[in-house]
């Protein structure tokens, strides 16, 4: 997914008239001019649907928002570089870390994740919220750490309890994507602390021991997803992460 970087600003109109000729999808890739760009356009949601997951176009819209306004604030995320009602093209922001996670080695993997850690506990001295950090929803591209997809979640003006809640979900990440790469939670917990001017990670610590007492409820499917080595399983994730923070 990393972009050569083009010699010029792409035309807009061009960019359009390119991905028009792409077939229909939710996320699409686009190479243009030797460059790389991503299409993304409004969920199709069926009537039956909206109920429990809203109306696609309007969500679409807001999600389009989020991303100019939070670029305009100077938060690392995709620029829109063209765009109509139902469809807009971004600039490729290279790998998602997940990406990574299978590829790269073990030091490299954790520098990465190092500055990944740093990019998310800037974002919060920047007084916002991302909403969902996951690691598929982080990208690196060999220069910069960007976030992409936007959740409902995300705030321009975010309580602490907001970022506390990204630096779980950014840590339970790491722990539910591959047991190869849970010892690297120790230095991105590190790396955000050291640039963790709003004191997130006691606030992250005491919502922890606030969810302790429900997970000890899922304690016997936490044992059987154990037992069965079930891969990517979010609830043995959050008992180590439990672990981890205790």
């Amino acid at each position: 997914m990393t972009n050569p970087t083009p010699h010029s600003a792409p035309d807009a109109a061009e960019l359009l008239r390119a991905a028009q000729k792409v077939p229909h999808a939710r996320v699409t890739k686009l190479k243009h001019n030797g460059a790389r760009y991503w299409i993304k356009r409004a969920e199709v949601t069926p009537l039956r649907f909206r109920l429990q997951k809203g109306n696609g176009a309007v969500a679409f819209r807001r999600e389009v928002a989020r991303l100019k306004t939070f670029a305009a604030k100077g938060v690392p995320v995709p620029s829109v570089l063209a765009e109509t009602p139902d469809m807009i093209v971004l600039a490729d922001v290279g790998k998602p870390l997940t990406r990574l996670a299978r590829r790269a080695t073990a030091d490299e993997f954790q520098h990465v994740l190092s500055l990944a850690a740093v990019a998310l506990a800037q974002l919060h001295t920047m007084g916002v919220s991302h909403g969902r950090p996951r690691l598929r929803d982080i990208c690196w591209n060999r220069a910069e750490i960007r976030f992409v997809d936007l959740e409902a979640g995300a705030r321009l003006t975010a309580s602490r309890l907001r970022q506390a809640r990204d630096l779980l979900v950014f840590l339970h990440s790491i722990f539910q994507n591959d047991p190869d790469i849970s010892a690297c939670a120790d230095g991105a917990l590190e790396a955000y602390g050291g640039a963790d001017h709003g004191q997130i990670i006691p606030l992250a610590r005491r919502m922890a021991r606030w969810i302790r007492p429900v997970a000890f409820l899922a304690t016997p499917l936490i044992r059987r997803d154990r037992k069965r080595s079930k891969p990517n399983s979010e609830l043995v994730a959050l008992a180590d992460l439990l672990d981890f923070l205790s």
